[in-house]
Parts: C-alpha cells; structure tokens; sequence
C-alpha cells in the first residue's frame, strides 16, 4: 500500500480474530491447565492459540509496508515506539499490580528485576520470566523489528526475500540440528519456528504491493512449506499434517482482507476489535484469570465467568487504547518524531503512520 492510501480495514479484523482466539484459548482452555477444578467446557478452545502465527503474518506485511513509507531507521523505529511502548506500560504495570496483590502459582509474585526485565519487552533474554503470558510473543516481535531496522540501515530492503530465506535456512537447519529448548536465548534471536510467518507477509505485500518478483513467489512457497515439519513447543509441538493446512488458511485470510473483497469484512464492530486488539492482547491473561477465579469463588458457572473475564477486558481495552495507546502514540510522535523532521526534510503531503501491529 503507497503512502496516502487508507489503512486495511481487513486486516484489522483480523487482527481482531487472532486477539480474540489467544484470549478464549487462555480463558476456556488454558486456565484449565494451569488451574485444574472448574467444569469444563463442552467446546475445545485451545486452537485459538494459533492466532499468534496470524499476528506474525500480518506484523511480516505491515512492517515491511511501514519501512517502505517511513525510509529511515529513525523514523522507523519512533513509529514501533509510538505504537507499542503506552499501551504495553500501562498493561505491564496493571500486570504487576494484580499479580502483587493476589499472586497465584504461574503467576506470583513478581519481583523488580523481573519488573525491569520487562521494561525491555525482552526479559527472557535476561533470564528472567515474562510478566504476562503473552509477553513472549513480544520479544520476538521486537527481535523482528531490530533486523528490519538493520535491513533498512544497510538499504537491502529490495533483497529482503533472499534474506528471509535465508533466516528460515538457518532456523530449518537450528532445528534439525540442536535441541531447541536447550538454546532458548538463541532460538528467540533466531526466530527459530517463527521467521517463515513473518517471511509470508513480507511476501504477501510485494505481492500486494505488484512487486513480486520470482524469488517474492519462491520465498512464499518456502516459508508456507516449511510447516509440514510442524511447529515448536509454544504451539505445544503442533505435526506438521495440522500446521501445513492451517498457514495455508492464514495465508489466504491474509490475502482476502488485503484484496478489493476485504471489504466483505469491514463491519464496524469487528474493525473496532481490531484496533483494540492490542491491548486485548496484552491485559487479558492476569485481569481475565484474576475475574475468572473471583467469579468461581462466587458460583458462577465456567461460561459465566468466561463472558465476565471477556466483557471485562473489552472494557479495559478499549480504555487502554483511547486514554493511553493513542494519546500516548501522539505524543511519542510529537516529542521524537519532531527530530528526526528537524534532520531530514519531510515532503508536503506525506501521511502519518498507519498505526498497526
């Protein structure tokens, strides 16, 4: 997508989807397994945990598409800032402070170097836990984004398919080669079961973008390939007869809600879940799970306190990203991106950042 255009209210929604599908996995499955003793459901919800691979898809294209409007590193890295950092504060403090009050085995009490590990977003590579859940994904995330910023510095951004295939060679030969759960710190900086989902939508914006070449086509079928070996511990050891099948499916969601038949999913309240998507993603483990045991304490039954643990963290999600996430990103824009304007000139008309994940 050039500079000017409208955001992609398809990918949106599904960025709504794979929020909503991680939260119902961690409160109609997930709790189960760590807290055994409630009824439970009738219906299996820990698929849902598959959202995360749709997230690392749709980050894949819009990074890329980002990098490709903002140009400098710079400016790169203050529009990841202005996105990510307010919205993951308040939910890192919020964490602390419910997890410090009514601590619980997973997640107890925390502690301040566990607390500041966290402030990088990365605490696994520091040794310590993650404060939240869903943190984990996060720290892969930003290891993606310094490797495009890295791409972006040393201007190979037009030889990035050769790059990405490469990134998933290495991560092919990690596997086959080492015991992944042994080399922890280097699987996350490899992006070792990861890097071909953010690869795919590297791919699917040349694509959308008409500038696929042979190798744009060569690096899509690769990277969709490679899950035949199936996926890695965090997506519980998936075979490769499910996970095949699957990123096909995200693929082709992928490219429904980038075509002109997007629009077929731009109902208003979806796209709303969509931009609050983020901070669904980051408050829903602690707060749903701090409802989800206060509402068994009162009698509820497993589906009552799924929709309180559901309403609730809408709720404080949608506060997150109107009093913090887009204010805070205005101002985070405002006091460094005014810099980086000083520095380099900015051409008339050019637009703001698409905020997306």
């Amino acid at each position: 997508m050039q500079a000017g255009q409208q955001r992609i209210a398809g990918l949106d929604v599904l960025r709504g989807f794979a929020a909503v599908a991680v939260m119902l996995h961690h409160h109609g499955q997930y709790y189960d397994v760590l807290y055994p003793g409630r009824e439970p459901l009738s219906v299996d919800l820990g698929p849902g945990h598959f959202g995360v691979e749709l997230f690392f898809i749709i980050s894949g294209f819009v990074i890329l598409m980002t990098i490709e409007r903002r140009k400098l590193v710079r400016e790169f890295a203050v529009s990841r800032l202005a996105r990510l950092m307010p919205a993951f504060l308040i939910a890192l403090v919020l964490a602390t402070a419910i997890r410090f009050l009514w601590p619980v085995p997973v997640l107890d009490t925390p502690t301040l170097p566990q607390f500041l590990a966290n402030l990088t977003m990365a605490p696994s590579l520091f040794g310590q836990a993650d404060m939240d859940l869903p943190y984990w994904t996060l720290t892969y995330e930003l290891v993606f984004y310094i490797g495009m910023g890295t791409i972006l510095s040393l201007s190979l951004v037009p030889r990035i398919e050769w790059l990405g295939l490469l990134a998933v060679a290495v991560s092919c030969l990690f596997i086959l080669t080492n015991d992944v759960r042994q080399h922890h710190r280097t699987s996350i900086l490899l992006l070792i079961y990861y890097s071909n989902f953010f690869l795919i939508g590297i791919c699917l914006y040349r694509i959308h973008a008409r500038q696929a070449r042979w190798i744009t086509w060569l690096a899509l079928a690769f990277a969709i390939g490679i899950t035949a070996l199936g996926g890695g511990e965090r997506s519980f050891d998936t075979p490769g007869i499910v996970y095949l099948p699957l990123t096909l499916a995200f693929t082709g969601l992928v490219c429904l809600a980038i075509s002109r038949h997007g629009q077929w999913l731009a109902w208003p309240p979806l796209i709303f879940v969509g931009k609050i998507s983020y901070p669904l993603y980051l408050v829903h483990v602690v707060l749903g799970f701090a409802i989800i045991r206060w509402s068994i304490a009162l009698g509820w039954s497993t589906v009552a306190g799924l929709v309180a643990a559901g309403i609730a963290c809408l709720v404080v999600a949608t506060l997150v990203h109107y009093l913090v996430e887009l204010p805070g990103g205005r101002w985070v824009r405002a006091a460094l991106g005014s810099r980086a304007r000083m520095a380099v000139p900015v051409p008339v008309g050019s637009s703001l950042d698409q905020a997306e994940r």
